[in-house]
Parts: C-alpha cells; structure tokens; sequence
C-alpha cells in the first residue's frame, strides 16, 4: 500500500544509474500488479478481503501513505519509459485525491486520519465506506506513527513535480491548499520554549517524526519551486538545518539512525542547492561517503550476518515459506544491495531499502551535471556521463581524472577540507594554472578527448564527537564521545562503535590502509536520460 510504490520508483532510478535488466521478468510482473490497483476514482488500492488475513483489513481500502508514492513512482516511469499511458494514470489519480480523499476548507485541505479500522498503519485508510472522521487534524502527532505528516506531508511535493513536468493545473491547486495546512504553526515548535527570542514555527523547527518532517519540507520546497515563493524556500532552508543538529550529520548519522534517514536527507539537500537556497553539495559529499553507503547490505556483510543467526531457532510456523507473503528461503542473498534498519544491520526494512538506494541515486544524478555544452562536476565520485567521465581516486589518493567527450566548458568543486593553494592541475601532460571561481575550478575551450587530471594533498583528521543515541531500543548510554578519523570527508575509523556491536565502519581502516586504491576493469554504462525527480 505505501512502500511498494516506493520500490517502483527505486527500481527507475536504480536501472537509469547502472543499466541493468536482472530481473526484468519479476519486476515487470510487480508492475502489472500495481497498475491493475488503479480503480475506482483513479486511486491506488489494495484488495483486502476476508480471505487475505495478511493485509490487515477484509475490504478493498486505499491507503493515503501510498497515494503520492504511487504518484512519485509514475513521474519515474513516465520519464524513464516515455509511454504516454503514465500521464492519464497520473492525472487521474491526482483528481481522486482532490475529490475523493482530500477534505476541502477555506482556502487550504487536508486529508482525514480516521477510517474505519483501528490498526497502527491501517487507521488512516479510506473504504468505499468513506471516511469514519473527517475532523480537522490538530497537532502534527495525528496519524500513522504518531506523526500527520509521515504519512501525508509528501503528498505536495509529487503533486507540484507533475505540475512542473505538465502543468497540470490541479496538481498545483491542490499542492497549494495542503501546503497551507501543513505550514501552520501548530504543526511546528512552539514560539520560545526552544531558545528564548527564536519563533521556532516561523523557521521550520521540529520536534517528532524525522523522516515525515523532512519529507514534508521536502514537498514543500516542490512547490515553492514551482510557485516561486520565496518565503517557503527560506522556510525549508531553516528546517534543513534544524533537521541536521540531531546526531551527527558530519556523517550522515541522523534521525533514528535508519538507512533511510540519510537517503532522505541527500534528497532534500540536492534539491535545496538546485533550487538556490543554499549550497549543500559538501553536506552531500559527507552524507554519501559515510551513511549514505554504509548501511547498505554488501557481500561483505555475509559474514557477520550470518553470526547474528548462529544459536537461534528457526523461524515459527507461522512465519515458515508456506504462508503467503513471507518466506525464509535464502534470506542473505536476497537483501544485498539493501538498506539496514538499525545500525547492527539486522533488519532490512521496505522503507529502509527504497529511500537509501534513492539517496544512491540523488548523489549520482547530482554529482555531475550539464547544459548547454557545460559540465559542472559537484561530488568527485566516479561517474560516467556522455558528456565527461570522471574518475576519481578520493579518499585514497587527491586525484581526479576528467575524459572530456563533448563539454566545451567543465566547473569542478573542490570539498571544503583541500587547501586551495595546493590544488594542481594538467591538461594532458602540460600543468596548467587553475581558475576559481567560488569553490569550482574552471576550466574553458575543452575539446574532445581532452584528459583532465587535479591533484592535492588528502587531509587526514581525527576529531571527537559527543553522539546521542538515536533509538530508544538501542543498546549503550545516552550520549557517548568517539573519536573519528577521517580522510578528507570519509570516516575511515571510529572508536567505539556507533552502537554496541555495530560492524558499522569496522574495516574500513583496513580498506584504506593501502597506499593506492584497488583498480578493477569495468564496462560502464552510460545513459543522456536525466529524470525529474
């Protein structure tokens, strides 16, 4: 109902970055799956019925969660597949939100938390009943999870992103009235009980549900963007850096230290810096280096996941590969490529994985840009591109390495912690003086096939850093101090770990021990397409 949608979009990003077609044949199953839910009004729902226990409620429902993630999921396939059928989809599933689900007053909406059942993730849900309660919601804490806006304040942003891409008129109105609603200061900090002087609502701060927070400011920015309000671009800005003090986002370490937090946070980051708000390209830059990648579920891991199991039971009975939806068949292999819940790793969630592979993509789709016939190159991560290729030896070695294809023009960003004075770099074999412009260096009348080459000291660090707890259920002290080595913006070694018994960055001082980085041969996979997101 929520996260599968979630999953439809991943899997756009995740084939446009790596150009893979493993497993073609299910995920065009799971498609036609979720298309045939398209029904009544346009809506995505779920056929509950008596005889499937599972879901949770014996009638056909729609789950509001899922409505705008089914929306996201179709702007990525749309764009990605170019089928035409995807728009009429769309539109109709936008006008079932306005005149079905949502409720309409004054000039703002919102979309009622009561239906008929009485069930954590299911008491939000809309029948063919109707609505149970339609009363206004009156604190932030209505809803799934305790939190309005986890399950609804996403809804905007997908609504002003199809507006943007089509200029589908009710898309924008509608966005419009629930971001009327969801800036309302009873949803936000209470005017001087954080900081004396400080009108916490006014600037976006929070306190509650980290990821239905930063995707409502997330969604809020989308439509800032595309109704050009500049107040709530400046809102949103302010709420990012609230969002940030929780944990340590030096690393991406934020929220409840799920693998999706960090996946979000990317997100919001990139599309602050591409709106003009601020500039978040080093936020990035330490996000994706650090959680960004770690949680995910690596070959690596095989090891250590399988002790986790060692001495314990098999799974009940009621759990055992016969029951429909569930299954205890080759459990390891399946999650690689996963992101982790916890920061042991020891439960992958359907949230977790989606919204970390998106931050992979987030990352990769903001790391190289181009226009009109000028690369601006903002991460220094390897990256294939029809335009230039980027190789880049970070955080072993202060190389990069640009193979001009086609730019003319090339902006490089320099991360924060490179000493500009000690920035060299060649054009071919020849050394050339680098042009600055702000943090990028510049570089004019490219041709193709030039080769590119920027050198500079790495800086090696070790800073400590109070670190709170993230999760209640999480073993260890409140707040304890570790101590953090880094190159450049890469933890390579932390002491102790962030969780008792979290392999988190464990042999990473083994990985870049090495004087020179491990090359391997590849085949990359090139794709023109860039995807609204």
């Amino acid at each position: 109902g929520a996260c599968q949608p979630k999953a439809l979009e991943a899997m756009a990003f995740l084939r446009l970055m790596s150009g893979s077609t493993q497993g073609l044949d299910i995920e065009a199953k799971m498609m036609r799956m979720m298309v045939s839910l398209l029904g009544e009004g346009g809506l995505y729902w779920v056929n509950g019925s008596s005889e499937k226990p599972w879901l949770g409620i014996p009638e056909p429902f729609v789950m509001v969660h899922g409505q705008a993630r089914m929306v996201r999921a179709m702007i990525a396939w749309h764009q990605y597949t170019g089928n035409p059928d995807w728009k009429g989809r769309i539109d109709r599933l936008i006008d079932g939100l306005d005149r079905v689900l949502a409720v309409h007053k004054d000039d703002y909406a919102y979309f009622p938390v009561y239906g008929f059942y009485d069930r954590e993730y299911l008491r939000s849900c809309y029948t063919r009943r109707g609505w149970r309660d339609t009363v206004e919601p009156t604190t932030e804490k209505f809803g799934e999870e305790n939190s309005l806006f986890n399950h609804q304040g996403h809804t905007p942003g997908a609504l002003a992103t199809w507006h943007r891409l089509t200029g589908n008129p009710q898309a924008l109105a509608l966005a419009a009235q629930l971001v009327r609603f969801y800036t309302r200061p009873k949803f936000w900090a209470d005017a001087d009980r954080e900081y004396p002087k400080v009108v916490g609502p006014e600037r976006a701060h929070w306190q509650g549900h980290f990821h239905g927070y930063v995707n409502t400011l997330r969604a809020i920015l989308e439509y800032a963007v595309a109704a050009n309000d500049a107040r709530l671009k400046g809102f949103v800005r302010d709420g990012y850096e609230w969002a940030r003090q929780r944990g340590l986002a030096r690393i991406g370490y934020v929220g409840d230290a799920q693998g999706c937090g960090c996946g979000r946070l990317i997100g919001l980051a990139v599309k602050l810096t591409d709106a003009g708000v601020g500039d978040y390209w080093e936020d990035v830059d330490q996000y994706i280096r650090n959680q960004g990648t770690e949680m995910q579920i690596v070959p690596e891991d095989a090891d250590y996941l399988r002790r986790l199991s060692e001495g314990k039971p098999p799974p009940p009975k009621e759990r055992s590969p016969s029951m429909p939806g569930r299954s205890a068949e080759r459990v390891l292999e399946r999650i690689v490529g996963g992101f982790a819940g916890k920061p042991n790793k020891e439960v992958v969630w359907l949230c977790c994985s989606p919204h970390g592979s998106m931050g992979l993509f987030y990352a990769w789709d903001g790391a190289l840009r181009h226009q009109q016939g000028t690369v601006r190159i903002n991460l220094l991560l390897n990256r294939a591109s029809p335009w230039m290729d980027v190789d880049s030896w970070l955080p072993y070695e202060g190389k990069v390495v640009l193979r001009n294809k086609s730019a003319r023009e090339a902006f490089v960003r320099i991360p924060a912690w490179a000493d500009r004075k000690t920035v060299a770099c060649a054009l071919g074999d020849r050394a050339i003086e680098p042009s600055w412009l702000g943090s990028y260096v510049r570089f004019r009348d490219l041709r193709p096939g030039d080769r590119i080459t920027l050198r500079f000291p790495i800086t090696e660090t070790t800073e400590e850093w109070t670190i709170p707890k993230l999760r209640d259920s999480q073993p260890g002290p409140e707040r304890q101090v570790h101590r953090c080595r880094f190159r450049g913006n890469t933890l390579v070694e932390i002491s102790p770990p962030l969780a008792p018994g979290s392999p988190l960055y464990q042999n990473r001082a083994r990985r870049y021990a090495v004087a020179a980085p491990p090359l391997h041969t590849v085949t990359r996979y090139v794709t023109p397409a860039v995807l609204q997101w």
